[in-house]
This record gives C-alpha cells, sequence and structure tokens, in this order.
C-alpha cells in the first residue's frame, strides 16, 4: 500500500488497482479578536498556523474570524433545548460558522485578554452553542486545541484558564498553550512570540499526525532546561554567610 498526492492505492484481485481519496485533516483557525482589520492576533495565529503545517503538510486550514460574522448575544430562553426544536432560532450568521468547522479534528485559538477575560466575541460564540448541548455530536467539540492568548499588562493565565470549563464540556483537549503579555514591547511580532507559536502549532501538528509518522523519525522540539543547580550538601550548594 503506498500513497501518493492525498489518495491510497492497493492491490485487488486480477492485477488491478483500486483508488479511494483519503480526507485531509481539517484544522479550525479560530481568531476571536475584535479588530476587524488585521491585528495581532491573527499574526500571532498565523503563525501558529505555519507550525502545524511543517507537522501536517496536507492538513486543510478553516480560517474563522468571529468579528467578521454576526453572531447575535445568546436571548436564553433555552427554546434551542426542546427536542422538537434542536436548533437555535436567531436569525444571524451562527449556523453559518459552525457549518465551517464540520469535519475539523483540531483548532488552534488565538485571543486577546479584554478586560481580564475572553473576548465578548468569544463569549457569545460560547453560550450559543449551548444551543447543541443535547446533541449527539457538539459543534467545535472533540477537538485536539492549541491556544494562544496575549494582553497588553497582564492577566493572560486567568483568561486561558477560564477557557478549559468550555473545553471540558466540549470534551476537547488542549495540548499545548501560550501566554504573551506586550508590556514594554511595542511590536510582539519583533520578538520570541511568533516562534512561540510556531511551537504550539507544530506541537499541535505532532499530536494530530502522530499516527501516520513513527515517533523516532520525528524531529524534537527544542527541550528549554534551567542551568544545573547544585544539591543540597554538595560542595557550594551554600554561599559563604548564607
Amino acid at each position: 500500500m503506498c500513497g501518493h498526492g492525498g489518495f491510497v492505492r492497493w492491490p485487488v484481485l486480477g492485477g488491478a488497482e483500486r483508488t479511494r481519496e483519503t480526507p485531509r485533516m481539517k484544522i479550525v483557525a479560530l481568531s476571536c479578536t475584535q479588530k476587524r482589520l488585521p491585528s495581532l492576533t491573527d499574526a500571532l495565529l498565523e503563525a501558529a498556523i505555519t507550525g502545524v503545517l511543517r507537522e501536517v503538510g496536507d492538513a486543510e486550514i478553516q480560517r474563522i474570524r468571529l468579528i467578521d460574522h454576526r453572531i447575535a448575544m445568546c436571548e436564553g430562553e433555552d427554546t434551542c433545548l426542546d427536542p422538537e426544536v434542536g436548533r437555535c432560532t436567531i436569525d444571524d450568521d451562527f449556523e453559518h460558522v459552525v457549518g465551517l468547522a464540520e469535519g475539523a479534528q483540531a483548532m488552534l485559538l488565538a485571543m486577546p485578554v479584554y478586560a481580564g477575560n475572553v473576548p465578548a466575541v468569544l463569549k457569545i460564540f460560547q453560550e450559543r452553542l449551548k444551543s447543541f448541548m443535547n446533541a449527539r455530536e457538539r459543534p467545535f467539540g472533540n477537538l485536539l486545541v492549541g491556544t494562544i492568548v496575549h494582553s497588553r499588562t497582564m492577566l493572560t493565565e486567568p483568561a486561558l484558564a477560564s477557557l478549559f470549563p468550555w473545553y471540558l464540556r466540549l470534551k476537547n483537549k488542549n495540548v499545548a498553550s501560550a501566554c504573551f503579555t506586550q508590556n514594554d514591547h511595542q511590536d510582539l511580532t519583533r520578538t520570541a512570540a511568533p516562534d512561540l507559536c510556531v511551537a504550539v502549532g507544530r506541537q499541535l501538528g505532532m499530536t494530530l499526525d502522530g499516527g501516520r509518522s513513527p515517533a523516532d523519525d520525528r524531529t524534537a522540539l527544542p527541550l528549554a532546561q534551567p542551568p544545573a543547580r547544585p544539591r543540597c550538601g554538595d560542595p557550594g550548594a551554600s554561599s559563604p554567610g548564607a
């Protein structure tokens, strides 16, 4: 059996060959910025996409910028949970966005921190996904995820942590995360941030592609380790006068 150009060929009786197209891995790249123009969030997300494509070169990337779609707030009437309705009845772009993610195996999610938490555009989308609570297959669920969070000053870690209840409810598995704080850096794209986003994408790609490539053949990511420290009781473990 051999693969070529997205197809798998295998022999059948009589020496003939049958051809079956193998599905490409689909990865959602979800940008949760509230800026309508290209933004830092999108730049960091593109770096992560570059990383995942290094590991899964034939992957289909479905980019979604939530702010580019009309997604109204949930009205909280729970009509969607009625088995006879089974869907959200608000007329906007929500179902279209859900359809864009159909068939995905993984997701890269990038977001800024607004008011110490997730952006409103993402929170609204999370609440609208409640309409699939009783569905057998939940959109944006059962995915491997790589997450990127950035802020101007702080609170990236609490904002990242606020995503995990949502991931757990959707049965998603976060395999890599990166948090960046701008602080005195005028442009995060001129720091190590894009390289770390590439690493997030590569980790996601390696996890996705682990079944297709033997682990021994993979290029290992560099391991960041602190310098060796003397053990308690070793000479030099304590400085004079300490």
